[in-house]
């Protein structure tokens, strides 16, 4: 599926917290609420992905140049290998952009996997209910940030 990602902005309501808020608190409705940009109580596949990536590049880019670099990439995760963040750099110049970023996550159907993992009524949608079913599993896990235990979350 191919998203179109807006300009970046730096705000604290889109960073990856807010990310995590969507994907696994729904405490924060402000978070649900920006995700969900039709504004019909649910969040689709596109919605989805959209929210997610532009939340995951804003909390990486730490010094806002539109490039993570891997360094950026360490902090925000911790288990980060340097081979697989080599994997969305397609032109090989040592900074993922958010083209890359994107083109990365479509091609390998990460996004859809975890949309999938998280959407257990299977209709195509994510509801309360479910992000917050999805919340107690990013909690539990272990990780010094939210993309780690979003990340390890994601893999099992």
């Amino acid at each position: 599926m191919k998203v179109t990602l807006s300009p970046w902005t730096r705000t604290g309501a889109l960073g990856l917290g807010a990310a995590v808020a969507l994907l696994a608190s729904c405490k924060a409705p402000s978070s649900f609420q920006i995700a969900d940009t039709d504004a019909d109580e649910r969040i689709s596949r596109s919605e989805f992905e959209r929210y997610l990536l532009e939340s995951i590049y804003q909390e990486a880019d730490t010094d806002g140049d539109a490039q993570i670099t891997f360094e950026e990439w360490r902090v925000a995760n911790p288990d980060a290998e340097r081979g697989k963040f080599k994997l969305p750099d397609s032109n090989r110049d040592s900074v993922v952009s958010p083209a890359e970023l994107r083109a990365y996550f479509d091609r390998e159907d990460k996004l859809d996997g975890l949309f999938d993992k998280i959407d257990t009524g299977g209709d195509g949608y994510l509801d309360n209910a479910e992000v917050e079913a999805f919340q107690a599993k990013v909690e539990a896990q272990a990780g010094s940030t939210d993309l780690q235990k979003l990340s390890r979350t994601a893999s099992k």
